[in-house]
């Protein structure tokens, strides 16, 4: 039941913020296609992100000798943060954005179009990952405050992928660095954010007959992890996509309608 609650909320929510971040844009639209194709592909990036989980872990226990979660609880933590999250599961949305932007290439305009993109993948995400997760009323309550999480991953790398088809454009900047940071920028925020708000210590007392007061004070710790990332994060999400708002017609003033015009030209020709 709290699956179907949680899924029920992210639709509205994201759903919502998603509707009015195609308002932001200025004077034109984009398609109804282009809008939904990106969410309903996101929602194939849960299972191939799972893929590519299977195929990390099994490469780190076959370099390392163990799986990610072995060891330290802190070293376990940034282990299964980062070769059990954020580098599936940013791979796998990258594939999928790229897709999208394959399919739409010659129809988008500008780095702002690049975003939505990306965050709707980001948004396709939420809506499975919070349905197979919240299984529980506490772990409902515990991802409510970052639900947009994903979609500002997304936004980070449509953001540099749109930079790097317009400095190819253009010539003003690097493509190639761009490129880099559109998949490294949301892995490395990815790893922090899980890295604290999905930390191992919380879970030191598992599976224990006796509960000492060292491993007791390991779960406290633990939790002011998830404070830590969960409380930050909340009030992040304002100030992201209040900028991204006020922002929106300078990223839309990036655009690639030369590089359009000239394509068509060719063709033309």
């Amino acid at each position: 039941m709290t699956s179907i609650i949680s899924f029920v909320l992210s639709l509205i929510i994201v759903g919502i913020l998603y509707k009015n971040m195609i308002a932001w844009k200025g004077d034109y639209r984009i398609s109804r296609g282009q809008a939904l194709l990106p969410v309903l592909l996101g929602l194939l990036s849960v299972p191939l992100s799972f893929v590519f989980f299977l195929i990390i872990g099994l490469t780190f226990r076959a370099v390392t000798g163990f799986v990610p979660t072995d060891g330290p609880l802190l070293l376990a933590s940034f282990n299964h943060a980062l070769f059990s999250a954020a580098l599936n599961e940013e791979l796998a949305k990258l594939i999928i954005t790229l897709i999208v932007l394959c399919i739409y290439r010659k129809k988008i305009r500008n780095v702002y179009e690049y975003m939505l993109i990306a965050g709707a993948v980001g948004f396709g995400f939420i809506l499975i990952e919070d349905f197979v997760y919240s299984v529980s009323l506490p772990v409902l309550l515990m991802r409510l405050p970052g639900i947009t999480v994903h979609m500002m991953l997304g936004l980070a790398m449509g953001r540099h992928l749109g930079l790097a088809r317009y400095n190819k454009v253009t010539g003003r900047g690097s493509v190639l660095k761009e490129y880099l940071l559109a998949f490294f920028v949301p892995v490395v925020w990815h790893t922090v954010f899980d890295f604290f708000g999905a930390n191992m210590l919380i879970h030191a007392g598992d599976n224990v007959e006796t509960m000492t007061a060292e491993i007791q004070r390991t779960t406290y710790i633990g939790a002011g992890m998830v404070l830590i990332a969960v409380i930050p994060i909340f009030f992040f999400q304002f100030y992201i996509f209040r900028r991204l708002k006020k922002n929106a017609a300078n990223l839309v003033a990036l655009s690639f309608i030369a590089e359009n015009s000239t394509e068509q030209e060719n063709t033309n020709a």
